[in-house]
């Protein structure tokens, strides 16, 4: 997983001078927030389901992507998504990711 955090937050507040100036705040805020709450920025990881496999069905001995309820598919995507903005905000830098991909193996 690789964030461009400059591209995610503008491309949720616009790439205009006011959505730039929002963008620095809300990244500010929770960089600030993720370095006073180490678990933060793990947790969001959890609870966005970033590291979660697709479910799949046996079919003769073959792992087969299992159906999904549309329903639930953009719930999840959302989910994702959030989750994926507040950890761009939070200034999370690609090694720290590749860290925490770590810490989740072992989990």
């Amino acid at each position: 997983m690789i964030l461009h955090h400059l591209g995610i937050l503008l491309g949720r507040f616009g790439n205009t001078d006011q959505g730039r100036q929002v963008a620095v705040k809300h990244s500010r805020i929770w960089r600030q927030a993720a370095a006073k709450v180490p678990e933060l920025v793990p947790d969001l990881i959890r609870q966005g389901g970033l590291l979660e496999a697709q479910p799949v069905v046996m079919e003769s001995g073959v792992p087969l992507q299992a159906p999904m309820d549309p329903y639930r598919l953009a719930y999840e995507a959302g989910r994702r998504d959030l989750a994926v903005q507040l950890i761009a905000a939070a200034g999370l830098s690609i090694d720290e990711v590749n860290s925490l991909m770590k810490e989740q193996d072992y989990e």
